[in-house]
């Protein structure tokens, strides 16, 4: 099972994040749920596989952000699908906030190390 994190700083404030996150689940194709005032849904369909992927989205403080991908996608490969929809999520991220800092984190490898070109 594929779970990967990251985590996001200097993003704008809520209003126009939350304004964001809708405008990236309708460019991606997905369904955006808010759970309570800081934490949404946010559930893709990954190409002709139909891998559901969920991600967690939690507004931690004014202008931070967790992002936690998870789907039954094996990590023993990388989680390929799982790994795009990840770099989807925070490229429409810094697309809100070009001063933003990301962090990554994987339960399988600790600190994810490499970084994403995402810019």
């Amino acid at each position: 099972m594929a779970r990967l994190e990251a985590h996001l700083a200097g993003l704008p404030g809520d209003a126009v994040l939350r304004d964001g996150l809708q405008l990236l689940a309708i460019e991606l194709g997905g369904t955006l749920s808010w759970l309570d005032a800081r934490n949404a849904t946010l559930v893709l369909n990954t190409g002709s596989s139909g891998l559901s992927v969920q991600v967690l989205l939690e507004l931690s403080h004014p202008g931070k952000v967790g992002v936690l991908v998870s789907s039954r996608e094996g990590m023993g490969r990388g989680a390929p699908l799982s790994r795009q929809a990840l770099e989807q999520v925070l490229a429409g991220l810094i697309r809100l906030g070009d001063q933003a800092v990301i962090r990554f984190r994987s339960d399988r490898d600790g600190p994810v190390r490499q970084t994403m070109a995402l810019r």
